[in-house]
């Protein structure tokens, strides 16, 4: 919602004086970069004119450039009630749900505007890694140099890279004549990323293209997280870029230092908080982990992962019963997680907890039976049920998770 849009709204309205006077002082305090200001006026506005879908939608998008997401959502929501037919609105929802992690209810708004960078946030959200590349690499078309483009594209790309290279392992040696088919009948396979994606997706199981398309996605996203650095070195993504990187190389102060300068150039990021916290929590620092998970929790409420890692700290530092409460919250978020059902059942025992214990790992064993997670469950299962005095239960469990241990399950 513009204000070039907001201003012709109410040229075009029979509105009052003092509509038009708080509606100007709105605009004045945003442009001013006042956006609490901004707020109060927006919101007299809505308080004159109830059933104004604009006047909801311009309030909602002051509160979304103040971070204010929750808020944000209610008056977009209630807009597109009053008018479902303004597109802007449909998109500046979906980034808001996008930013809360809710990445589902995203979807529909923005598949209405035809956005292709917020589709391809969504589409990597979920999971749908062909489309979030395809969407992307069009967005980059018009906007080369985008870091939060390229940041996408990236993530993007290395997830596919290591979703193909996954896949390619664990197919049988190539029998006679499976390895070329896509190329059958052609001089040599495709070259190009987009190329090699739709040939894969035709010939899903073809080596050939797995590894060159695995090694092509790969090379995308160097190039995508190399071009961030060189043409967007002081930006917050590019900050964020040299923290992943050091951390993975086991760099944990240099990572720390790096999510901390991306934040103060942008508190609002995505993940960022969770991928401070993750470093905190390798480097020992349990009580800030704990905070910046909890930060990303305000900032996403729908974020599972970062409920799960909130819920992690928070029984690591011995506080059970408060970990049950955001473990739960991350189950309802992502239910049959075998790993948030595990960490839930550990939060329950140490919490005292044992019926929902038993029930988190059980509910747990009955989605996955024979993983490293599984034999943790088992292992579980056994203490619990020697702890109430039920020694065939426990003996029976401990056979279980010996069992899963000799066969390399954990």
């Amino acid at each position: 919602m513009t204000p070039a849009f907001f201003a012709c709204f109410f040229f075009l309205q029979s509105v009052t004086p003092e509509v038009i006077e708080h509606a100007q002082a709105g605009e004045e305090a945003a442009r001013q970069g006042r956006l609490g200001e901004a707020i109060q006026e927006f919101r007299k506005v809505t308080e004159l004119q109830p059933s104004s879908a604009v006047s909801h939608a311009r309030l909602g998008t002051a509160y979304f450039q103040n971070g204010e997401y929750a808020a944000a959502a209610a008056e977009l929501d209630l807009a597109l009630h009053l008018n479902p037919g303004l597109l802007d609105v449909h998109q500046a929802l979906g980034a808001v749900l996008l930013t809360q992690g809710n990445a589902e209810e995203a979807l529909p708004h923005l598949e209405k505007v035809h956005a292709p960078d917020l589709l391809g946030i969504a589409y990597l959200e979920l999971g749908r890694l062909g489309a979030a590349i395809t969407a992307l690499d069009a967005a980059l078309a018009k906007q080369p140099n985008n870091p939060n483009l390229l940041y996408y594209f990236g993530r993007a790309t290395a997830s596919a890279s290591k979703l193909s290279s996954d896949q390619l392992a664990k197919l049988n040696p190539d029998p006679a004549g499976q390895s070329g088919a896509a190329a059958s009948n052609e001089s040599r396979p495709p070259q190009d990323l987009l190329s090699l994606q739709d040939a894969l997706a035709k010939h899903p199981n073809d080596r050939d293209l797995l590894s060159a398309f695995s090694q092509a996605a790969a090379q995308a996203s160097q190039k995508a997280f190399d071009q961030i650095l060189q043409s967007s070195a002081n930006s917050a993504r590019s900050h964020q870029v040299l923290a992943e990187r050091y951390f993975e190389s086991g760099r944990l102060a240099e990572a720390e230092q790096e999510y901390v300068e991306s934040l103060r150039l942008w508190p609002y990021t995505p993940n960022v908080h969770l991928a401070l916290g993750n470093v905190l929590a390798a480097e020992g620092k349990w009580s800030a982990a704990a905070a910046q998970f909890g930060m990303e929790t305000e900032l996403r409420p729908f974020s599972a992962d970062a409920f799960y890692s909130l819920g992690s700290a928070l029984l690591e530092q011995g506080q059970a019963r408060a970990a049950v409460e955001k473990l739960a919250q991350a189950d309802r978020l992502k239910p049959n997680t075998p790993q948030i059902l595990l960490e839930l059942g550990r939060a329950a025992f140490a919490a005292q907890d044992a019926a929902r214990a038993e029930a988190s790992w059980i509910k747990l064993l009955g989605i996955d039976y024979e993983s490293g997670v599984a034999a943790s469950a088992y292992l579980g299962l056994s203490e619990l049920y020697r702890q109430a005095g039920k020694s065939q239960q426990a003996d029976r469990e401990m056979a279980a998770y010996q069992k899963l241990k000799s066969q390399g399950g954990h």
